[in-house]
């Protein structure tokens, strides 16, 4: 077991030892003034979200950008709530705010994915930017992340994190979810653009059709971020985004059966990566062995708090590095708490998802 253990450590200290010297590879983009502003366009999904939609669109509507220059198209998909009213009542208060309404499911592509498609097929702005309808955005937002895509030409993968802070539950979240963001900024900072998240992307429309559109993922639920990031990155390249004013801030999910789903569903995309991203789903299986033989180890008693150890002192020091990089606080009570569990939430997390266990809108 000892000697199994040494082989999977060996090469996840490899991964660590390159994510961390990504993440020193990483520059704020120096600010110019442009001569001329790129028209852009803010598509948003929504289905059902009348409770988080009044939020965003305040944020929207103060955006600090030419009103000339900005679009915000919102893609009601199917909602049976107070959604509907919402936004036809943002439409018809600012000419700016366009509201697409989807009555019937396509039989050919996944719901958010469609909706996201038909959002995008009516942009007039030569960048799209996207973020969720659960999602908090700042004054510049949209400034910074058009800037970056114009300034790189290329994909814009932008940072977001759980904005809740009041429960134990809400930071155990918030560490997880910067750790699959650290752990790709590592990767970014080597050029190899892993995946980023819906909540906060940027990218020419133009190549968004370049690469088919969600066509070759269009029966899948999820994982629409991480194709975009991928296959746009192929073509053009990407850039990772450290500009404060660019964050996104998005809610916690309200119980453990809600967060296990979601990041069960995460999960179902990796084995996507066999092929496709030989690099990732390397890492993603030594980071699955990895937490399974901890597991193994301290049902055998064997090893097992020197396997441990090590590896909570490695993934401790790369998140110390990834929250100086994105400025983030570093609660070493809530990361104890989240290292005990990974031996077992990742096994667990990472079988359920290859094998499509979990629930989504339809």
């Amino acid at each position: 077991m000892f000697l199994i253990f040494l082989f999977c450590f060996s090469i996840y200290l490899a991964f660590i030892l390159f994510i961390i010297s990504g993440l020193f590879k990483h520059n704020t983009l120096p600010v110019t003034s442009l001569e001329k502003l790129p028209n852009i366009s803010i598509v948003i999904a929504a289905r059902n979200e009348e409770i988080n939609l009044p939020d965003l669109l305040q944020d929207l509507i103060k955006q600090e950008y030419s009103i000339e220059k900005l679009e915000i198209i919102i893609v009601d998909d199917r909602s049976t709530d107070s959604t509907t009213s919402i936004l036809q009542t943002a439409a018809s208060n600012y000419a700016f705010i366009k509201n697409i309404r989807i009555d019937t499911p396509s039989n050919k592509m996944t719901p958010k994915k469609y909706a996201l498609t038909k959002g995008i097929e009516a942009a007039t702005g030569e960048i799209i930017i996207t973020t969720d309808a659960d999602c908090r955005v700042g004054k510049l937002w949209a400034s910074s992340m058009a800037y970056s895509v114009l300034t790189n030409n290329c994909i814009t993968i932008g940072y977001s994190e759980i904005i809740n802070n009041n429960t134990l539950f809400e930071l155990y979240q918030k560490i997880d979810f910067l750790s699959i963001i650290v752990a790709n900024a590592g990767a970014a900072g080597w050029k190899k653009f892993w995946s980023g998240t819906g909540q906060n992307l940027a990218y020419y429309k133009d190549d968004f059709f370049a690469i088919g559109g969600f066509d070759s993922v269009k029966h899948k639920v999820s994982g629409d971020d991480m194709y975009l990031v991928q296959s746009i990155s192929k073509i053009k390249g990407g850039y990772l985004h450290i500009d404060p004013n660019s964050f996104v801030k998005t809610r916690a999910v309200n119980s453990i059966q809600e967060f296990l789903n979601q990041r069960i569903r995460w999960a179902s995309n990796s084995k996507d990566n066999y092929q496709k991203n030989p690099l990732f789903f390397l890492f993603l299986l030594t980071s699955f062995l990895f937490n399974i033989i901890i597991c193994l180890s301290i049902f055998l008693q064997s090893n097992w708090f020197i396997m441990f150890g090590m590896k909570f002192i490695l993934d401790g020091f790369v998140l110390v590095l990834g929250g100086k990089l994105f400025e983030k606080e570093f609660n070493p009570f809530v990361y104890s708490l989240w290292a005990v569990l990974q031996p077992i939430y990742i096994p667990v997390v990472a079988i359920l998802g290859i094998n499509e266990r979990y629930s989504w809108k339809k």
